[in-house]
């Protein structure tokens, strides 16, 4: 009797890259010493102007390149995804790592739990230049996890400690979110936590995979010049994308663009605020746009209440 023959998924790595050539290298590296061996490194570089090219070139047919014009991280995540073959897809930033280990873990949590539609693990955050790691978020909910009914009759979304390098999918669950707008020019990952938890039941991974390096330069996290402006262009972004694309969304939506647009209200005038925000109020609904208002008032106000607050004790210190 002939043996049955055990099914590999294959899984792909998706690595975005815009000008990250000092990290890019150990990045997909990482991707390739996995543990599990039936792996795709696709490597899109976003329009890069250091020597990024040069490194991908350096692989050969080790990975896979995607060589595009600059469009942000939305439209590399669109494209990744469109080159990609595999079962499974994990996501990696350019200046982040794997563990050797990650894929491997990844693929026994989707084989032990069918219905999980994502994954997202924990990322330790280190620093650059010491190699010394930062403390690790609070412990958050780990196992199962589906707040779709929650999240479509509230609009208030769970906090999610993890980040773009931490976010794997089914590839069916995966089509489901992409492509995504491409005005969502950085932070594409919030919009696909934000609308798989709202449209898919998961699962959150205890273990540390995920190796997230913060240099001083990071797009997003623990950004010291212009975070603000760029809290609210993605609230702004994300609020609008998901309320088009997903309709039984549409309160997570308000809530999102709400506090972009409280933030924006904050951070001053840009045309890349007004480019999002007018369209956007000219379609929805008076009582959608009431609420929109009161909910951005209340954000700008516990904002400021907050700045005031920190700079107090800053004095008081």
């Amino acid at each position: 009797m002939r043996s049955a023959v055990l099914h590999r998924p294959l899984v792909s790595i998706l690595i975005n890259n815009h000008n990250y050539a000092d990290f890019l290298g150990p990045a997909i590296d990482s991707a390739l010493a996995q543990t599990y061996d039936n792996v795709e490194v696709i490597v899109v570089d976003d329009g890069s102007t250091d020597s990024s090219r040069q490194v991908i070139l350096a692989y050969g047919e080790r990975i896979i390149p995607v060589m595009k014009s600059n469009g942000g991280q939305a439209s590399a995540f669109n494209s990744g995804f469109a080159a990609s073959r595999g079962d499974i897809l994990c996501f990696l930033d350019a200046d982040d790592l794997f563990l050797p280990n990650k894929v491997a873990a990844i693929l026994e949590i989707f084989e032990r739990n069918p219905n999980a539609q994502w994954c997202f693990d924990r990322v330790q955050e280190f620093d650059h230049n010491t190699g010394n790691p930062y403390p690790l978020p609070p412990i958050w909910q780990c196992g199962s996890f589906d707040v779709r009914s929650a999240i479509k009759a509230t609009g208030i979304p769970p906090h999610l400690a993890t980040a773009t390098s931490g976010l794997s999918f089914r590839r069916s669950a995966l089509a489901l979110l992409l492509p995504m707008p491409e005005y969502i020019r950085i932070t594409g990952d919030s919009y696909l936590k934000l609308a798989a938890i709202g449209l898919q039941p998961g699962w959150m991974a205890a273990e540390q995979l995920t190796l997230q390096r913060i240099h001083g330069d990071n797009a997003y996290t623990r950004r010291r010049v212009g975070k603000r402006s760029s809290m609210a262009l993605t609230g702004l972004g994300i609020g609008v994308g998901l309320y088009e694309h997903f309709p039984v969304l549409r309160r997570l939506a308000i809530t999102t663009f709400s506090r972009g647009l409280g933030l924006s209200w904050i951070a001053g005038p840009s045309p890349h605020y007004r480019a999002l925000t007018a369209p956007f109020l000219r379609k929805v609904p008076w009582a959608a746009k009431a609420q929109i208002f009161l909910k951005a008032l209340s954000c700008s106000a516990r904002t400021l209440l907050s700045d005031a607050r920190r700079r107090f004790l800053a004095v008081e210190a």
